[in-house]
């Protein structure tokens, strides 16, 4: 087209857009209420403003259409006018057989910037479109959780791949969508959401959301706050009227400026209701701008409205009765002056955009006609306002190819000596002596240029300033250096537009014009309007020589080479950019773009236009069109008329605006003659005369509309026309700065090792803790020792007795003793403190020499004190002084008897590596043992026998025992008489030690010897004079001796009744002496069980014992044995049954029968995978209920674990930490649902109430209760790995996370708040948020808790592992609050928690209401079996029942350190008694705390009682028969029921129970003597035999041998002379072994035949308990109806 018709087709553009500008005065006709000069104008004033009633326009544009309430609301899918191209028909871009974008962009859009708009549009109609933008649409913000689609960056790209790596990629997030509703099929698709209402509705200056509004105003006269309200507000904007800086943090927009490249703080803005104002200084300027416009009309209305307020007529007729100052004024009225300011802004607004700049925007047709919106017709309720697709991603960036590369800034003329001076930048805008603000070193930095002078220099400069030329070249600040984040600052903005309208779904570009009505193109010539001639095309080629660089037809060509000649491949966004022409955008995007704007105005209810939303009236509506964007700038800024051109948005000269006003003269008929040519010295009056000499008809008025000279010499004339920016003269503007990257881990190194190393350290220093404490509370331990030991030396007389300790071992520690030498019989005597006995005997008769071993550093309190032939002793003394002392008694020691004393000096390292300690020589005893009892029987090694070097064997061949183990192998005492005269018998060179030798031929006897041989054996034992006969009183002895062996204490006169009956039944009553033949005659009813009597070793296996079998071959003996009879011990038993069965006088007919079980071999497994399997089904037997309870907790947890790493592997595998960590977010999540049912379930095992009274239900068939602690430890475990698990899986997230962009991590962390300045780092997550302290917190408490509960912590620092324990009320506390910081999802804990929570809160509700009574200890007894025996004064009013339990606390141990035992004292008795056995640290603490030597004068400690408590025991009355089983200690709930029973008894009360059995198993009476008094006093009292009593001896069991076939003849004798035990000294049943439970249960159907139920109450270890209930499940399967069934209550310890 010729340029002469593209400037007259400009002319008559611009003079229809500026038609009125001749006759309107310079005053802001708006706000409008009348004539002023009006009497009435007052009380119209309130009228209209005050007492008019009127549906404001909302914010979020809301309920605008009343039938449609969302539509045109905020945060609403966009309208899809083309049909959707997703490459999968639903969500996934299209375009995927496209280009590359930025191949694109470089192809089409590529060129020199510099040249000039061709139709004159100005810089300042180009920003003014931004604003207008940010006004109607906003979609930047990208989709949560992040999805990219990044861009591939070609390899040598000029600016984004200078060094050609070829893998870089233009980070590129997708828009966010509608989740809820869109992207499921392909009628349903994805559609992107508009964040703003599309209505021009003052967004752009009060936000979108009334809390956003009120954050801008000042509340007062209804103006916004600006920098002059705040007294602390920045001094540089003190003297101008500027927004309110962002000092309340309004979520601004924020990215990093690329020419800085770090992030800023978001305060340096400016309060806008864009949030998005602060992009650059040329956006910034125009929000200002509307600030600045809005409270210019809120002060003219408050001024008015007050001006009405004094008028005393208004008062009166609007019945005003209060006064105000005009301060208390503009405050009382400010809502409405506010919202009167803010309609009459968005009305003036709506009109200068679509009347004003959209046709300049849009340009002219093709027959010169100025493009227009169609006729305003009223508001359509049908027209759906919101924005389209094609819009947002494609024709409204028509405007990018206007942007210049730089903006002019032009000084007032009041602050300049010159007409026209533009403004040279400074340091202040980082360009120094630039002429012009360069646009991609302005993003987001824009303040700086603005706050040195104002935004009326901004506003001359652009609109001086002629824009980028219409064409499709983009200038290089949006093309490649437009910003970025820090990963990447510089980004080409074109490509981002090609890969939004695909991200967008967006169809190629000839869909989109046959949807619009428009004729597709049909080849790349039809595109361009300046290259429409197919013949400049074809067959050229992008790079052709002859090309321009510029040449439109160029670009064409370039682009078909990049889509490969496809036409249907075309994207929108370059398609209908091609179209672009002078005139401005081509037909496809002013279609679209002229759509979209008349449905925002005819769908707008609020429109000004609108009469019936009753916002104006005509006049008003007038005064608006009266209005334009001139009048603003000369209303509210310090530019004078004749500064300013008459259009802001076009740029012309003298002669151009001469030429419109010519044109449009002639178009409207009037003659202008042809000779009249325009020149840039044309006047005014030239004009003038020109049209009434050719027109004489024309009035005064008509020419004023053309030429209004009154007023200028020719109006609208551009005074200072300054031209475009050229981006590439570096006079003018500096180049852009270049792309950096950016590693979002730096920063997060050092935080993230030292965190981690930390929590390793914490790991490390809690174990040290410990040992620290732990050797703390041994060195008081010690010192108290040393106290004790120093005041024994004190109080002792004994100068021979020294308090020393024994170091013992480095597994097995120290122990106090006292060490005495007996010069007498040349021994070193070993005493534990408070026994009157040694506990070891070091005998030196045998040697002549002594080693004393001295350490020598330290503190130099070791020695080494060694014996031939003995394990060494090894002494650790308080000091020099008493190591010294000990050491002169040693040498004295030594020189009395004749020994030798060597002395050696070592270190103490290697004094105590050197020690031959008691377990070192049982190792070689071991040895001893073994090989012996292989030779002599003949046992097989089967490869159980280790592999011995020379130097063990010949430490094996000549190893020789003392008595002392000799008696240790033998589990008996070395001061008993069968030990001595054993071990002289079979010591035959008289050296005092058995050789390997001696032992063997000892060994043969019973390996290979007759009945007679053991017989001899034994007969010479005790001939000590060898005179072959033995006395009455040497048999005696004999007998002594073996009831010594069973811990037995007998009466002289029991023995002598034993001795008597025997020899009257063999027929030697009368003989004083026994020959050989008269004992073997003495024993004749015995015979067969010595032939198989044996000595059972410790050091021997028990496949190894020793088999009886005469003098025939072991692999012989083995095969009669196991086939032809049973072992000795059964026959020996059934001999003692024999004497048991005969029927007592004082006992009644019965039919209960007691059988014992018998001891079998256990077969030796063939292989070791036979013998595992085994042991693994006596286990699986044993503890089935735990194992299936075990299995079911480790499936559940398990189940919990995968359901969450599932749900985020698969089920939210593209959404939140999932894209972000991959499998890390799977694992953590699935480990924390894992903790959160693992901690929680902890609190059911402490919930002991309840566990007590669900002990008593049937539950406890099928729970086993008895096992909660067990049970608590195992699940605290589980807690444990998943707590690891997740720690190590957030140690790998944490890092992706610390990689992340700060956008990415906001979006997918919305709760956690931070400031947008401030770079996430490792520290920010791990230390500064909620989640990640508490996470923290908790992995050290969890550390502390477990490092603590060890088992060493419990036995040497109990202290602190009871403390360390109760940090679980933090626990529960902090997994709460972990997770309520949402992090990765919302709070499930509750689901885990509130159950168990609930029912342990109850339970300890329940337990603090329980009496809880400090009481003192009256009695303290430290029994054998380590059982201390407790007795304290029973609490007024504390009521309990025999079988009940209680808990106490030791004061001196820990006030809240409550431990449960079972109360062995009646009901009846006026005390409380426990009998409690050692076994773990309280215990033993206890124990010590109420030693005698311990409390000395002091009294004992006073103890805290909690209960009683119920268990099962407790109702054994209910039952007609009851039978109590008591194993061990597990004896005392039934002391306390046998001694109600005697009581009851005793006063004849009567109760539902009949007959009570009890079965007492024991390894030895001597254990518990305690229980024995008892029974014996229920034996007393029960007169009607209601108590049946049998008593059962284990050790027995595992030691029937020569000593015990002896006891048993003694037993039978015994028993039938004085009807009572001689083991026990009771009437009741004593049993050796274990008994049957099936056969005595049964035994019971026949003796209690009516009895319907029959109650078994058992305590004890596992393995007895579990036989009962097996017997009692048994039984009740086989029982008929009239049979009774068993029902068993137990408890384990």
């Amino acid at each position: 087209m010729d340029p002469g018709k593209y400037m007259l087709l400009t002319w008559v553009l611009i003079l229809l857009v500026t038609t009125s500008i001749s006759q309107d005065s310079y005053k802001v006709p708006v706000p409008y209420y009348g004539d002023e000069s009006d009497s009435s104008y007052n009380e119209n004033v309130w009228r209209l403003v005050v007492e008019k009633k009127y549906e404001a326009e909302g914010y979020d544009g809301w309920y605008n259409n009343r039938a449609n309430p969302d539509w045109g609301a905020v945060d609403t899918p966009m309208r899809r006018r083309l049909p959707h191209a997703y490459s999968d028909g639903v969500y996934l871009p299209s375009g995927d057989d496209r280009p590359n974008p930025i191949k694109i962009s470089q192809a089409l859009m590529n060129g020199s910037t510099g040249y000039p708009s061709l139709r004159g549009r100005t810089a300042f109609l180009v920003f003014f479109g931004q604003q207008v933008v940010e006004e109607i649409l906003d979609a930047q913000r990208p989709g949560c959780p992040p999805e990219y689609f990044n861009i591939d960056v070609p390899k040598g790209h000029p600016d984004l791949d200078k060094d050609s790596h070829g893998e870089i990629r233009i980070p590129f997030l997708r828009s966010r969508y509608d989740q809820r509703n869109t992207g499921f099929s392909p009628n349903n698709p994805r559609e992107q959401l508009n964040e703003i209402t599309p209505w021009i509705d003052g967004g752009l200056m009060y936000g979108i959301g009334k809390t956003w509004a009120d954050a801008l105003r000042i509340f007062k006269a209804g103006k916004l706050a600006s920098t002059t309200d705040y007294k602390d507000s920045d001094e540089k904007y003190n003297k101008k009227d500027f927004p309110a800086v962002n000092n309340i943090r309004l979520p601004m927009a924020n990215p990093p400026p690329p020419r800085d490249h770090y992030l800023k703080n978001v305060n340096r803005f400016f309060r806008l209701g864009n949030p998005r104002g602060n992009e650059n200084p040329f956006l910034l300027t125009f929000g200002i701008f509307w600030y600045r416009f809005h409270n210019h009309v809120a002060q003219r209305i408050s001024n008015v409205l007050f001006a009405a307020y004094q008028d005393a007529d208004v008062k009166k007729k609007f019945n005003i009765k209060t006064e105000y100052s005009r301060e208390d004024f503009d405050k009382h009225y400010d809502e409405i002056i506010f919202n009167e300011a803010r309609k009459w802004v968005i009305a003036t607004h709506q009109k200068v955009v679509v009347y004003d700049w959209l046709p300049s925007w849009l340009g002219t047709y093709e027959d010169g006609s100025v493009f227009n919106l169609p006729t305003y017709n009223g508001y359509n309720p049908n027209v759906h306002p919101q924005i389209m697709h094609v819009f947002q991603s494609a024709a409204m960036r028509f405007g990018h190819t206007l942007v210049p590369p730089g903006v002019f800034r032009r000084k007032l003329r009041k602050d300049s000596s010159q007409q026209c001076e533009f403004i040279t930048n400074s340091d202040h805008t980082k360009d120094a002596g630039k002429e012009a603000i360069r646009t991609c070193n302005s993003y987001w930095n824009p303040q700086e240029p603005i706050e040195e002078y104002d935004i009326d220099q901004f506003i001359l400069g652009m609109t001086s300033q002629i824009t980028e030329r219409e064409d499709t070249i983009i200038t290089p600040d949006l093309r490649g250096f437009v910003f970025g984040g820090l990963d990447f600052s510089r980004r080409d903005l074109m490509a981002v537009n090609i890969q939004r309208g695909r991200d967008h779904g967006l169809p190629d570009y000839n869909t989109a014009r046959k949807e619009f009505g428009l004729e597709p193109a049909e080849s790349w010539a039809d595109l361009s309007p300046n290259c429409n001639n197919e013949t400049l095309i074809d067959g050229r080629k992008c790079d052709d020589t002859d090309f321009e660089v510029d040449d439109p037809c160029r670009m064409i060509v370039c682009l078909k080479e990049v889509y490969d000649g496809d036409l249907s491949k075309l994207d929108i966004w370059p398609g209908g950019l091609a179209e672009t022409s002078a005139d401005g955008p081509g037909s496809l995007f002013r279609t679209i773009i002229a759509d979209q704007f008349a449905r925002i105005r005819d769908g707008d209810r609020f429109w000004y236009e609108n009469k019936l939303n009753g916002l104006f009236t005509d006049e008003q509506r007038v005064a608006i069109n009266d209005t334009t964007l001139r009048h603003i700038i000369l209303e509210i800024t310090d530019i004078e008329e004749d500064e300013l051109a008459g259009n802001p948005f076009f740029y012309l000269d003298t002669e151009t605006k001469c030429n419109r006003i010519v044109g449009r003269a002639r178009s409207e008929g009037y003659n202008i003659s042809p000779g009249f040519n325009c020149t840039n010295s044309t006047t005014c009056q030239e004009i003038d005369q020109e049209l009434r000499n050719e027109n004489p008809n024309i009035t005064d008025a008509l020419v004023r509309r053309y030429a209004d000279c009154d007023n200028t010499q020719l109006l609208a004339v551009d005074p200072c026309p300054r031209g475009t920016v050229n981006g590439s003269d570096i006079n003018i503007v500096s180049p852009c700065t270049k792309l950096r990257t950016f590693d979002y881990f730096t920063g997060s190194e050092a935080p993230y090792i030292l965190t981690f190393a930390a929590v390793g350290l914490f790991i490390i220093l809690m174990i040290v803790l410990l040992l620290v404490t732990a050797n703390i509370n041994q060195s008081k331990i010690a010192e108290q020792r040393k106290a004790g030991r120093a005041e024994s030396r004190r109080k002792s007389t004994d100068l021979s007795l020294h308090d020393v300790s024994e170091w013992q071992g480095q597994k097995e520690g120290e122990r106090d003793i006292k060490v005495r030498m007996d010069i007498r019989k040349k021994s070193l005597l070993i005493f534990l403190p408070g026994q009157a006995r040694p506990t070891r005997t070091i005998d030196c008769k045998r040697t002549d020499r002594l080693y004393a071993k001295e350490s020598v550093d330290k503190a130099r309190n070791f020695l080494l004190i060694r014996i031939p032939n003995e394990y060494d002793l090894v002494l650790k003394f308080d000091g020099p002084r008493e190591k010294n002392a000990f050491l002169q008694s040693i040498k004295e020691f030594c020189e009395q008897t004749g020994i030798t004393q060597r002395s050696a000096m070592l270190s103490q390292k290697e004094l105590l590596a050197e020690a031959i300690t008691k377990a070192r020589r049982q190792h070689t005893l071991d040895k001893f043992f073994r090989i012996v009892f292989k030779h002599a029987f003949r046992i097989d090694d089967d490869g159980d026998m280790e592999a011995l070097s020379d130097e063990d064997a010949n430490a094996v061949i000549n190893c020789e025992l003392t008595i002392d183990e000799f008696a240790d192998a033998l589990s008996l005492k070395p001061s008993a008489m069968f030990v001595k005269n054993m071990f002289e018998l079979i010591d035959k060179d008289k050296n005092g030690l058995v050789s390997f030798r001696e032992f063997l031929d000892m060994i043969v006897i019973f390996a290979k010897g007759s009945g007679s041989d053991k017989a001899k054996l034994l007969f010479d034992m005790y001939d000590v004079r060898g005179s072959g006969q033995l006395s009455k009183e040497e048999f005696s002895t004999m007998l002594r001796s073996l009831m010594e062996l069973a811990n037995t204490s007998v009466e002289d006169s029991q023995i002598q009744e034993v001795i008597d009956s025997m020899f009257r039944e063999a027929g030697m009553a009368t003989k004083q002496t026994l020959t050989f033949d008269d004992f073997n005659k003495l024993l004749r009813d015995y015979k067969e069980q010595l032939d198989h009597a044996n000595l059972n070793f410790i050091g021997m296996e028990p496949n190894q014992q020793p088999q009886a079998g005469g003098n025939q071959e072991m692999s012989r003996a083995k095969t009669v044995i196991n086939a032809r009879r049973e072992n000795a011990p059964t026959r020996a038993r059934k001999t003692v049954l024999k004497a048991y069965g005969e029927d007592r006088i004082t006992r009644r007919q019965t039919h209960v029968e007691v059988k014992l079980k018998p001891r079998q071999a256990p077969a030796r497994d063939r292989t070791m995978i036979a013998k595992k399997f085994t042991e693994f089904a006596n286990y699986m037997e044993n503890y089935r209920l735990h194992v299936f309870w075990v299995t079911l907790y480790a499936l559940l947890s398990v189940a919990i674990f995968l359901e969450r790493a599932y749900y985020f592997s698969v089920e939210r595998e593209h959404a939140a930490l999932r894209r972000i960590c991959g499998y890390g977010v799977s694992i953590t999540r699935g480990a924390a649902s894992g903790m959160m049912w693992t901690y929680s379930t902890l609190l059911l095992t402490m919930c002991r109430n309840l566990i007590t009274v669900l002990r008593e239900t049937v539950l406890n068939r099928f729970i086993p209760f008895d096992s909660a602690i067990w049970f608590h430890k195992y699940v605290a475990y589980w807690a444990l790995f998943f707590t690891v698990v997740h720690i190590i899986g957030h140690s790998f997230n944490f890092y992706h996370i610390s990689t992340q962009t700060p956008g990415d991590l906001t979006c997918l962390f919305r709760n956690f708040y931070r400031p947008t300045h401030v770079l996430p780092k490792f520290h920010y997550w791990c230390w500064g948020t909620i989640t990640g302290v508490t996470g923290v917190v908790l992995t050290l408490i969890i550390i502390v808790m477990f490092v603590f509960a060890q088992q060493y912590a419990r036995r040497n620092v109990f202290r602190g592992f009871w403390l360390s324990h109760q940090m679980f009320y933090l626990v529960f506390i902090l997994m709460i609050l972990h997770g309520a910081g949402i992090l990765v999802q919302a709070p499930i804990f509750w689901t885990f928690l509130i159950a168990p929570l609930t029912m342990f809160v109850l339970d300890k509700l329940i337990s603090l209401s329980r009496n809880k009574t400090e009481i003192a200890i009256t009695k303290a007894e430290l029994l054998p079996s380590a059982v201390t025996g407790l007795t304290f004064k029973r609490p007024a009013g504390f009521e309990y029942k025999s079988g009940q339990w209680v808990r106490i606390a030791c004061l001196d141990l820990g006030a809240d350190e409550y431990h449960p035992f079972t109360l062995t004292s009646a009901p009846h008795e006026d005390f409380l008694s426990l009998h409690i056995r050692a076994v773990g640290p309280w215990t033993m603490n206890i124990r010590e705390a109420v030693d005698p030597r311990a409390v000395r004068d002091k009294p004992y400690p006073k103890l805290y009682l909690d209960g009683p408590f119920g268990e099962g025991h407790q109702d054994w009355y209910k039952y007609e028969v009851a039978v109590l089983v008591g194993g061990g200690i597990g004896v005392t709930p039934f002391a306390s029921i046998l001694k109600d029973i005697v009581n009851k008894s005793s006063l004849g009360t009567r109760f539902n129970c009949k007959k009570v059995y009890f079965l007492w198993m024991t390894r030895s009476q001597k254990q518990f003597e305690w229980m024995v008094d008892i029974i014996r006093e229920v034996e007393d009292k029960d007169k009607n035999d209601f108590v049946s009593v049998h008593i059962f001896i284990t050790q027995f069991f595992q030691k029937f041998d020569l000593r015990t076939t002896m006891l048993y003849i003694c037993e039978r004798h015994f028993q039938k002379i004085s009807n009572k035990s001689l083991f026990t000294g009771l009437r009741s049943i004593t049993h050796f072994g274990r008994p049957e439970f099936n056969t005595f249960l049964d035994s019971l159907q026949d003796e209690h035949p009516g009895v319907s139920k029959i109650g078994v109450f058992s305590c004890g270890p596992p393995r007895m308990t579990h036989g009962v209930e097996e017997a009692c499940t048994d039984l009740n399967k086989k029982r008929t109806q009239s049979d009774p069934a068993f029902v068993h209550h137990y408890e384990n310890f």
